[in-house]
């Protein structure tokens, strides 16, 4: 009698055990439809992401050369052409790329050292590449075009008429730089400071090289 009595008590513990396993299956369906959904959604994002034109270093050479005119499609461009100013335009986004972070750094030290070079100079930076999921301004996609350039960065040092006189691929050492806009400022520059690129680690230096690919990366007329 106990033996049926255990039995028909097993027989219930497992039906009721049945039954609240399926009511937390249910329970949990809804919590499973949505993260399905979440996994759908991520994928689409995705793989829409990667139709997009990708990052990457600096490379070929760009349509714009030195000794053009350059292509001033935006306002900011625009108004400092016409205020006579030296222009370092920059291509890039330090964000996501350690060669514009190192540019940028430095550039903006020397600028704020200088005040600007006296407030005859202007350095713009504009993101031209999808730097993962962050698109380029409107400016940067008309920059990319109109500059003819792949990847990043790109620096173009343009004079008080609008003219292309520097193009730098990747990476120019801050010396090199102040040289040249002194230059184009009519400044003497006295002796040799030693430049960023030289100051490089042995590793950098490596990086640097591989990344070069070919041609001339500073030219200035």
């Amino acid at each position: 009698m106990r033996k049926v009595r255990s039995q028909e008590s097993e027989v219930r513990g497992s039906k009721q055990y049945a039954v609240c396993r399926r009511r937390s299956l249910l329970g949990l369906k809804p919590y499973f439809y949505c993260l399905l959904l979440t996994a759908f959604c991520l994928l689409h994002t995705v793989s829409y992401a990667t139709d997009l034109p990708i990052r990457g270093i600096a490379r070929g050479e760009p349509k714009v050369k030195v000794g053009d005119k350059a292509p001033l499609v935006t306002s900011e461009l625009e108004d400092a052409n016409r205020q006579g100013k030296v222009i370092a335009l920059m291509l890039g986004y330090q964000s996501h790329c350690p060669w514009c972070d190192r540019m940028d750094r430095y550039i903006r030290v020397i600028m704020k050292d200088t005040n600007n070079f006296d407030n005859r100079v202007v350095f713009i930076l504009t993101q031209i590449e999808h730097a993962k999921m962050i698109a380029p301004p409107d400016e940067g996609v008309k920059l990319k075009e109109a500059f003819g350039v792949e990847g990043q960065p790109w620096l173009f040092i343009i004079d008080q008429t609008g003219t292309v006189r520097f193009i730098y691929k990747i990476f120019v050492g801050s010396d090199t730089f102040t040289r040249n806009i002194k230059e184009l400022l009519g400044e003497a520059t006295e002796g040799h400071e030693k430049s960023k690129e030289e100051e490089l680690s042995e590793q950098e230096q490596k990086q640097l090289k591989k990344h070069r690919e070919g041609g001339e990366h500073g030219k200035h007329e």
